[in-house]
């Protein structure tokens, strides 16, 4: 399957779609979630949130403009930029590392003579027109804002989510009493000016990020690291080890990563990414500006890998940084705390999971969601649109516990209606018909297989609450009616 099948599905059943399209060509690289895509995004986060529990993690929500002078004491003002190249001919404006990257593979965090230098060998000329490209210059990633009455810009849209909780953390350690390590973290908007916005939701210039930032004075804290084996890719070398081994050869530097990027790799599985799609690049002169030790959690796409979160070992850069530039940062035990961080991009998650759950087969196209990130539930239809089998459903659908998560549909051929359920990811359909009136017993489907069996009308809750933890196998040989 191909991104343009899993848009065509997304624009046709309201999941996202372009931000203003109603106005026809506009700024690009700014998207909306419509019912159904904010359905499964907010159990994404539902997932995430277990994920911050089992972290110990308290939440907050920052704003998402701040003030100039904190940028510049983050040095984000002087150090958050791409570089760009032109060309000279039609003017197209290009980011230099993606452009190069389509043509030689990765090349990250080169300086502008190393780049220029592999434009020149590479003989690449412009992909729209042709012409020559020309100088390479930089391009600041923020969004500059004229807030009140200033001539001059006096704040920006943040860059980054996690600034807000660098910037509250006195507050809450002071307001929760908590001690270290603590780990703060929120969902929130994070806005950057992309060069070239692209790949749907994978590169946006307004997007969702969901951050945690560890504070800590002592690694010797972080014990509970789990056994789970995690693909590390080391420059050229990929090796397969539980964070505890890639510890103690020397792969992972700090304990702390090695904690973080465990309980992360648990997280991307419970998700519902296959584990042998997920691995976490070690990045060196790539690495941002304020990172000791870095790497990039990343989640195969067909044959490329995608960047879903930055991890980060910060040291005390940020409340150092802050500090030097008059602000009051806590300190704890004698000194100013350290941090790591999981820095994940929220839409990036949805679309890969999304993009990773398309299936294809002789009759239709579905979303194969994880049942607990499907927008519904389940389904319930009226096998015809017949008076007494649409009150029967409607009954059924009203005196249910999960009527808010189930999808009626009445209208159009049964046929259709399954493969509308389908094609978004809901996977249990439940069909009420004429046999059901006599003997209150319904029909269930499952998405995947398009097996089915009969259920007792009244055993629907439950087996709506035990198809979170159990497969349609497990589910028919529990509830299965066996006619006589």
């Amino acid at each position: 399957m191909d991104d343009e099948a899993l848009v065509r599905i997304a624009l046709n059943r309201g999941i996202f779609f372009p931000s203003a399209e109603v106005f026809g060509a506009n700024i690009g690289g700014f998207w909306d979630y419509g019912p159904l895509g904010f359905r499964i995004f907010n159990n994404i986060l539902f997932v995430w949130r277990e994920f911050l529990r089992r972290v110990n993690a308290i939440e907050i929500s920052g704003s998402t403009i701040l003030p100039r002078k904190v940028l510049k004491a983050s040095g984000h003002e002087e150090n958050f930029f791409d570089w760009q190249i032109s060309c000279e001919k039609c003017k197209a404006v290009y980011r230099v590392d993606k452009l190069l990257e389509e043509k030689i593979g990765n090349v990250e965090g080169l300086g502008p003579e190393e780049y220029m230098s592999l434009i020149e060998k590479n003989k690449i000329v412009c992909p729209r027109c042709g012409g020559k490209l020309g100088n390479i210059k930089k391009f600041n990633l923020m969004f500059g804002l004229k807030v009140g009455f200033s001539d001059d810009i006096n704040a920006y849209l943040r860059p980054e989510a996690c600034q807000s909780i660098f910037l509250d953390f006195k507050r809450v350690f002071d307001s929760t009493d908590r001690k270290l390590p603590l780990a703060i973290a929120q969902v929130g908007k994070a806005y950057r000016n992309e060069i070239s916005p692209r790949n749907n939701l994978i590169r946006q210039r307004e997007f969702y990020h969901n951050d945690v930032e560890i504070f800590f004075d002592d690694e010797a804290a972080f014990k509970d690291i789990d056994e789970i084996k995690l693909q590390i890719l080391d420059q050229d070398k990929t090796v397969s080890m539980d964070a505890n081994g890639a510890f103690d050869a020397g792969i992972i530097a700090h304990r702390v990563t090695a904690y973080a990027l465990s309980k992360f790799m648990t997280f991307l599985v419970s998700l519902g990414f296959k584990p042998e799609d997920i691995r976490f690049r070690k990045l060196y002169k790539d690495k941002a500006f304020y990172a000791q030790e870095a790497f990039d959690a990343e989640v195969k796409k067909g044959s490329e890998w995608i960047e879903v979160a930055a991890c980060n070992y910060r040291g005390d850069y940020d409340l150092s940084s802050y500090y030097k530039n008059g602000a009051q940062i806590v300190k704890v035990n004698g000194k100013i705390p350290e941090i790591f961080e999981l820095s994940a991009g929220t839409d990036r998650l949805f679309y890969l999971l999304l993009f990773n759950s398309l299936r294809q087969d002789k009759e239709r196209i579905f979303l194969s969601l994880k049942y607990r990130l499907a927008p519904y539930k389940a389904a319930l239809f009226p096998l015809l649109s017949k008076e007494e089998l649409e009150n029967y459903s409607l009954k059924i659908l009203s005196n249910s516990k999960f009527k808010d998560d189930i999808y009626y549909l009445s209208s159009g051929s049964i046929g259709k209606r399954y493969r509308k359920s389908d094609e978004i990811g809901v996977p249990l359909a439940l069909t009420v018909d004429y046999q059901t009136l006599k003997d209150s017993t319904l029909t269930v489907r499952d998405r995947d297989t398009m097996d089915q069996f009969r259920i007792k009308v009244e055993d629907i809750d439950k087996l709506i609450e035990a198809s979170v933890n159990e497969d349609f196998k497990r589910l028919k040989s529990r509830f299965e009616i066996i006619s006589t």
